[in-house]
């Protein structure tokens, strides 16, 4: 795990300052990926019961399991990992608006693989670092996505300027607890703070915000209270969000099966009354998510579609400001 962490650490300074951490990156979910496969079991837990049934297969080391791995999206075999991601990497430089089914599916397993791959990693061998697989989604993802836009501008911040600040508003004047939070990290109080912030230009005043999450169970009114603040201070439109997550799943170790734990009547409301995002994208997309009641309410899709989806947004923001 010393190689592991240690090149996290590198991936992740270059990528707080900015700069092209493509390589590191790679390293980090590759060294991962070895990892799991020399050193862990790898078998089939349980299924989810639903319709239809799926599979889910664990990691494990001694005493300890992995989470849940959806076995028909993660790529079990280094080799065939390996050569998948370069072909994504291959796929985003040259960009993804032919993109078919097959390229989709193709990079949804990839990303899957990649981020489970470390965090199972953590769950055997470093539990205690529950924020770190979150953290390797984001280095991840903006790596990726900086091979598809080479010249577009990456931050993680959007200075709010028509903000009030929250220290000179009375309680009543609050949305929520979280709406402040949402509007402060630590003692800036003057932008709202995401996971990546995405302008197909420095100079251009749209952008697509990318919040991250391994999983939406906690805090999943976080993105929608960023999206509202947004709204707010930009108007409608000027910038959108798309909530980008792997899966909702958990282990049941008293069935000996896996559970989707999900709250679809909370993202309605969300979606309906206090701001609506873009898009919802999983790798491994909840069924309940995936019904028709849902989708008529918010477009939730594969972590393949996102890549091509950023770059309609941003060809559409460009268009309509030029």
């Amino acid at each position: 795990m010393d190689q592991l962490k240690a090149t996290l650490k590198a991936a992740a300074a270059r990528y707080n300052k900015l700069l092209p951490h493509h390589d590191q990156a790679r390293d980090l979910v590759f060294l991962a990926h070895a990892k799991l496969a020399k050193e862990a079991s790898y078998a089939h837990y349980g299924d989810f019961s639903g319709r239809p049934s799926v599979a889910y297969h664990v990691f494990g080391s001694g005493t300890s399991v992995s989470r849940p791995v959806r076995s028909s999206i993660y790529l079990a075999d280094p080799a065939l990992f390996s050569k998948n991601y370069a072909t994504l990497c291959s796929k985003l430089k040259s960009g993804p608006k032919d993109w078919g089914d097959a390229e989709i599916t193709l990079a949804n397993s990839v990303v899957y693989t990649a981020v489970m791959a470390v965090a199972c990693c953590f769950d055997l061998w470093q539990r205690g670092s529950r924020k770190t697989p979150g953290t390797v989604f984001e280095i991840l993802m903006a790596s990726l996505l900086q091979q598809m836009l080479p010249k577009a501008s990456f931050s993680k911040h959007i200075p709010l300027a028509a903000l009030v600040d929250a220290d000179d508003a009375s309680p009543g004047d609050r949305e929520s607890e979280e709406m402040s939070e949402a509007a402060a990290d630590g003692d800036d109080r003057g932008s709202v703070s995401t996971d990546l912030v995405i302008r197909a230009t420095p100079a251009s005043a749209l952008g697509v915000v990318i919040p991250l999450k391994i999983t939406t169970r906690e805090r999943i009114v976080q993105p929608f209270a960023h999206q509202r603040i947004l709204d707010s201070a930009f108007g409608a439109g000027v910038f959108q969000s798309l909530l980008v997550c792997i899966s909702e799943t958990q282990l049941d170790e008293n069935t000996r099966s896996v559970k989707q734990v999900c709250v679809p009547g909370t993202v309605k409301l969300f979606q309906k009354y206090l701001a609506p995002v873009a898009g919802l994208y999983y790798c491994d997309i909840p069924q309940r998510y995936d019904a028709a009641d849902m989708q008529r309410v918010i477009p939730v899709k594969s972590v393949g579609h996102l890549f091509c989806d950023v770059l309609g947004l941003l060809d559409i923001q460009s268009a309509s400001s030029s």
